[in-house]
């Protein structure tokens, strides 16, 4: 049964898209991620528009998220000095990604440019997750090692001290972080909760427990802000697609619930990263094959 998806202006399987959300939802319930990090790249796949794609994805973003920030706020893990931080450089970010897929939407280039930037995205995460797994597994086997060091990011000027993470650092570091993760979500719609939280704990040397609540409330704040963006600026949300991979996706992480403590981690995490690669080997096929109806557009332009 097709259904009709208003701001996509294309027709689509219900069930392919019922299946789709609870797919992505079970596969971030099980690994512990933002569906936007692989909602994105899969509707790419089934034939949603990429503009359309990515600001329908920011909407399920922000939905997940906000539901964690009420969590953790109970909780009191937020570090709200080095949010606030972040989210002033992600405003930037934002409007920067935002109309740059603008700009691209425009000219026509913004289906080749978004899928190479997830397969860069994709394989870049899935080979630090493979190589972390196998250092920690083979070569740091029994052995203790630091989480973090200091590097040459607690030499920069424009010190300030964060109380909730004890830590006495530059502002422009979190303020380029948060410009970068803005950046991320307004072009691509993806929250960057995957790339936020190793930078918080391996740059800006926060402690893990505030980590967690402090990414998830910089990112529910900036896919709001990036959510009026695209629908000011781009017009690319479709909600009708976002509440129904919502409302499948919960169901997915319900079940993944269930079960995911059942699971080794470790090799978990060594599926997620073959994961990634196979999701990325689809775009890259979508990406250099030989469109169908190629010579079909081509005797057309022949008989004007």
């Amino acid at each position: 049964m097709n259904f009709y998806l208003p701001i996509a202006e294309i027709s689509i399987n219900i069930y392919l898209l019922l299946s789709l959300g609870v797919g992505i939802g079970f596969i971030s319930g099980l690994f512990g991620i933002g569906g936007g990090f692989i909602s994105s790249p899969l509707l790419i796949l089934v034939g949603i528009p990429p503009a359309v794609a990515v600001g329908s994805t920011t909407v399920q973003v922000f939905a997940s998220t906000s539901t964690g920030v009420i969590n953790h706020y109970q909780k009191k893990n937020i570090d709200y000095q080095m949010g606030i931080t972040m989210i002033i450089g992600g405003i930037f970010g934002t409007l920067t990604g935002v109309l740059l897929l603008n700009n691209l939407q425009n000219i026509g280039a913004i289906d080749n440019y978004l899928s190479f930037i997830y397969v860069v995205l994709l394989l870049g995460t899935a080979s630090f997750i493979l190589y972390e797994t196998a250092k920690v597994n083979i070569f740091y086997k029994n052995k203790k090692f630091k989480l973090h060091q200091h590097s040459w990011i607690h030499g920069l000027p424009f010190k300030f001290k964060y109380r909730k993470s004890k830590l006495y650092i530059s502002i422009l570091a979190p303020l380029i972080i948060g410009f970068c993760i803005g950046l991320l979500t307004g072009f691509t719609g993806i929250g960057g909760g995957f790339i936020l939280i190793p930078c918080m704990i391996y740059l800006l040397g926060m402690t893990t427990i505030s980590v967690i609540g402090t990414s998830l409330f910089n990112i529910t704040i900036i896919s709001l802000i990036s959510l009026f963006l695209q629908i000011t600026i781009n017009q690319n949300v479709d909600f009708v697609l976002a509440v129904i991979l919502i409302v499948s996706s919960s169901f997915g992480a319900a079940i993944a619930s269930r079960i995911v403590e059942r699971l080794d981690q470790e090799n978990l995490k060594v599926l997620f990263g073959v994961l990634l690669i196979i999701i990325a080997s689809f775009l890259l096929y979508e990406l250099f094959r030989t469109p169908i109806n190629l010579y079909q557009k081509r005797l057309e332009m022949s008989t004007i």
